[in-house]
């Protein structure tokens, strides 16, 4: 089994917190693991001759819009794996996942990052990402939650997505696994979601 260590994130006592989790006082911390995920590659699906186009903007809550793989434990009390870290900060790591992900159905013209103009504009938010842990500080599960609106002709249509998924053992390679398989069941949600609420840039009603 794979031994690892987590920090607890504080509010008070700040430098103390980064002095002892991230070693800045000392040069034998283990070097970070960057960990990828790849986006959802969707089957192309049959369209009319009108595609729409699509920009997709992704904030954090609060604790989330990090790099680091997060773990919530019993008590509301959040933590982090030490030395494993994502590509970018979870927003940017989302962000493009999604718009590879919305790419690959075929269904769109162009799909732009951010606040670009485009016919379909999906404002998200990640609101829980992260791995789910016993008292024992064993990890049970993967937890992801986006929620945000899809604007189609000015008009807001809510749309989120959740995904909890089975750790089948507590090493960071099955952690990082389950992550994979609870983003691809959130990014198949807001894929069919958004089908569900725009067509070609218009509501549907």
């Amino acid at each position: 089994m794979l031994i690892r260590t987590t920090c607890w994130i504080v509010a008070v006592g700040l430098l103390l917190g980064v002095t002892a989790c991230s070693g800045f006082l000392e040069s034998d911390e283990p070097p970070s693991t960057i960990y990828w995920l790849r986006p959802l590659d969707a089957r192309p699906a049959a369209t009319g001759t009108k595609l729409a186009s699509l920009s997709i903007a992704v904030t954090a809550a609060p604790g989330l819009d990090t790099d680091r793989l997060l773990m919530l434990g019993p008590g509301a009390r959040l933590n982090y794996f030490a030395a494993a870290r994502w590509p970018d900060h979870v927003p940017e790591v989302i962000e493009s996942l999604l718009r590879r992900s919305f790419e690959s159905t075929g269904r769109y013209s162009r799909v732009v990052p951010g606040s670009g103009s485009a016919d379909i504009r999906l404002w998200l938010e990640v609101r829980e990402y992260f791995a789910l842990a016993d008292a024992s500080g064993t990890t049970r599960a993967v937890q992801i939650r986006i929620g945000g609106y899809a604007v189609c002709s000015e008009i807001d249509q809510p749309i989120a997505a959740l995904a909890t998924t089975d750790v089948e053992d507590n090493t960071l390679t099955e952690i990082v696994a389950a992550h994979q398989r609870a983003l691809d069941e959130v990014s198949n949600q807001l894929l069919g979601q958004l089908v569900d609420v725009c067509k070609d840039g218009q509501p549907v009603t």
